[in-house]
This record gives structure tokens, sequence and C-alpha cells, in this order.
């Protein structure tokens, strides 16, 4: 790690994400110090459907001790991602597996907003005993601030967005009990202090502030710098999500819309489930496992444009959602090899971005550029391949894990570095790399996306 200035604050900054934990010292300047990634489902090979939280913990201990200076850290903050939601008891145990964001299992009741109460009721359901059992239900970066501190809070951005997480009248519709739902307290605010025992578990000095993040996709718009309007950010991970700042709420069922962290703004998305876990799949069964992405896709822009290719179609799209978590190939033919297969999916990838970038558009959400987020952002060949596909100017910022930029902005927000998390992000962002779409093959993608979208209408999709 390198010297740290006087003037600077040092932020240890954690994502939970769903396959892996991020995490790195982040400083008052926005500049990256250290960084280390736990990728713990390659490691314990947890099943999605019986998550044990304990992995996350073990990761933080493993970050913490992995990116040093911790003796510096003037602040700790955490997202990840949701829905999720664990059951913990009065002494902080977890009493079940933690029920994912992308777990079915859950009762909704129509008219109802929650994210994460259709959850709570299926436990309460299946489980009632565990449910008495029950002190707090903790999402899913809410539950690592409850181990750093004993403090069980919800971190919402504002009022806008209680109803998202759980609002009284849907609670008393459900008939979930509300005094085992924790308080609200808003990102940039403080949580607690990292507890003696912690400390000696993570390595975290005892009585660091932990301070409110959130849900991932709301920190990474702070890190990637959409935090006005037209802003967008190509958001990716084990899935993707393109997310325009707008003024306006937009009513299209194929498009969400939920307010944006910061307040008065409205964040408006296009989904596109599990694409990471796709071009793994697609790593797999072509027996590239451990070849880095890069070969991978410098094999695809080899190919000549004009040579025949077969199509990935994803198994179905619904409200507007892609989900590629099944899907089928056509038009494939004995001559055609792995990188053409990889082709296939990679464009198919890029042309579910552009219909929901026109979908956008369609709802005046004029989108003129890209700001790409996670490890697809650290890929010089995919970036170019996105300008070329969509036709969009692809920006990447400084730090690529906007999550962690974002949640550094709300601690720094919190110890009066900044005077709002649009300032922090404003000032704490920098581009690092732009792209541009190359005109020679801007046109022939025009036509190879109207007649990817022709086949498609033959499918019924």
């Amino acid at each position: 790690m390198r010297p740290l200035l006087n003037h600077q604050k040092l932020i240890l900054a954690v994502d939970i994400g769903t396959t892996a934990m991020k995490g790195g010292l982040i400083t008052s300047d926005g500049e990256l110090m250290s960084y280390h990634r736990v990728t713990y489902w390659e490691k314990t090979r947890q099943d999605f459907h019986a998550w044990d939280p304990k992995v996350w913990v073990e990761a933080l201990r493993e970050i913490v001790a992995s990116v040093g200076g911790y003796q510096r850290i003037s602040a700790v903050a955490v997202s990840g991602h949701g829905p999720t939601v664990i059951p913990v008891d009065a002494e902080g145990r977890v009493l079940f597996y933690a029920l994912l964001w992308m777990d079915k299992r859950n009762l909704r009741q129509e008219g109802t907003k929650s994210f994460f109460l259709p959850k709570i009721a299926w436990f309460r359901q299946n489980h009632p005993d565990l449910y008495e059992r029950t002190q707090w239900f903790l999402s899913c970066p809410e539950y690592l601030n409850f181990f750093l501190t004993g403090e069980a809070q919800t971190v919402t951005p504002s009022q806008e967005f209680i109803p998202y997480i759980w609002h009284g009248d849907d609670w008393k519709t459900y008939g979930l009990d509300a005094e085992k739902l924790p308080p609200f307290v808003t990102m940039g605010q403080k949580v607690g202090d990292v507890t003696p025992q912690a400390s000696t578990f993570t390595g975290i000095p005892a009585g660091v502030p932990v301070v409110a993040a959130g849900s991932d996709f709301l920190v990474a718009l702070l890190g990637a710098g959409a935090v006005h309007p037209g802003r967008t950010c190509d958001r990716a991970g084990t899935s993707e999500g393109i997310n325009h700042c707008s003024l306006q709420p937009v009513s299209d069922k194929r498009l969400r819309t939920l307010p944006h962290a910061i307040e008065g703004l409205y964040n408006i998305s296009g989904i596109l489930s599990s694409t990471g876990r796709l071009f793994e799949w697609l790593r797999r069964i072509t027996g590239q496992s451990d070849r880095p992405y890069r070969e991978i896709l410098q094999g695809i822009e080899n190919l000549s444009l004009d040579r025949s290719r077969p199509y990935f179609f994803p198994s179905f799209e619904r409200n507007g959602d892609f989900e590629f978590a099944q899907g089928g190939f056509l038009e494939l033919h004995p001559e055609h090899t792995r990188e053409d297969m990889g082709r296939a999916v990679v464009e198919s990838i890029a042309f579910g971005i552009r219909r929901v970038l026109e979908t956008l558009e369609e709802n005046h959400c004029v989108v003129e550029e890209l700001r790409v987020t996670g490890g697809q952002a650290r890929n010089v060949i995919w970036n170019q391949l996105k300008a070329d596909i969509t036709g969009k100017r692809i920006l990447v910022p400084e730090i690529e894990d906007a999550e962690l930029l974002g949640s550094a902005a709300c601690a720094l927000v919190y110890q009066r570095e900044f005077d709002d998390l649009r300032q922090a992000s404003d000032q704490l962002v920098k581009v690092r790399a732009v792209f541009n779409p190359r005109a020679e093959r801007l046109g022939i993608y025009d036509e190879l996306y109207a007649a990817y979208r022709d086949y498609g209408r033959t499918l019924g999709l």
C-alpha cells in the first residue's frame, strides 16, 4: 500500500456480491490504495438456495488482512445485493439460510411494493418456530453491519424508498410483526461502531464507525457518477442492469422505476438477468474455464463479421427483463467453433442492452453514453464491442467497482468531507477511458441487430 498523505482519510469499502466479495481502501481524494476480491462461491460451492451468511464474515476477514492499512481506517461502509433476507435471534445467531435475491421462495401480496416482505412471509409460513425466535430480519449489507456493530438498522436512501423495503401498511397486509423489522437509517449516516469482539475477529480497530451504504445498485450509481439527469450506468456482475438517472418516473412495464440514491431523482432501469452466469457457463461448456476473458474475447473479435454465425436467444423475456439463466443456440452447424458460440452469446447480451436503450429512449430517457462498471469494465475488447453494437460512447471510471467508491462516498459524507452524496460523487468519480463506436462496424451491427430482432419475432420473442 502506498503512503497516505496527512490530509487524506482512509475508508474501508466492502461490497457483498452474489459470488464474490470485493473490498478496498479508498482515500478521501477518491484514490483506490489497495484492493482484494474473495470468490467464495468457487471456493465453497455454496448452494444458492442454502447460503450460509458466515461465508460473508470469513470473506470480510480475508479482505481486511489482504488490503492492509487497517490501523489508518477512519470508517467502514458496506454495500450488498438484494433483496436478500437473513433472520437472526436475540444473540445475533443466524437461524436459517439467507434467502438470496434470486431465490423464488416468497409469498407476494398483490398491490404491495416491498421486495423483502414476501420472503419473510414465506419464512413465517414454512418455518413458524424459527419465525417466532427471530429478533431481526436483516438484508445483506445490514447483516454485516450488525456483525460489526451489534446494531440492527435498515438502510434506505430516502423516505420515498421505504415502501420498497417495508412499510407500515404492507407489513400489516402480510400479517408480520413490525418489531422484527429494524429501524431505518439513511445512506451516509452512522450505524454504530466496530465492537471489540468484531475487531478481534476481523482486525478492524474497535471504535471505528460503520456508515450506512446499503443496496449495491444504489451505491453503484454514486460510484459511477450517474447522479445527474440523463446519465446512464451499465452495471454488471452475476446479472446486469442498465440504470438511467431521470427527473421523472416512467410508466412502462418493460422498465423498473425506483427512487434514486439522490433524493428527488429516479432510477429507470432495464434488467438483463444472469448475464454473468451465462458467460461462466459458456466458458465451462467450451473448455475455457481457465482461459483469461481477454483471450476469449480476442478470439471473438478476430472473427470476420460476414462469417456465418449461430444465434443465441435467452430463454424468455418477461416484463422487459431478459432471463439469460437459460437459453439456446439456433443455426449452430458443425463448422462453427467455440469462438462462434462465444460471439453468439456476447452479441445476444449486447443486443439485449441495445434493446433496453431503445426502450428507455421510447420513454424520453435520452442516452448518449454508458458508464460501465464491475469486472466487465476492465475488458478493453468488451467495452469496444459494446460501443460498436449499441452505438453509444462507453465511459470507464477510474475505479471500476463503482459499489466501492459509492460506499466510500457515503462514509465521507458522514465524516463531513462533502456536503451531500451528489457532491461526493461529482468530486470522487474520475473517467479513465472512453470508447467510441467504430464507424466501419456500426452500420454492420445495425443490420445484424435488425436480423436478430426479426429472427426473435419468429420465435415469439
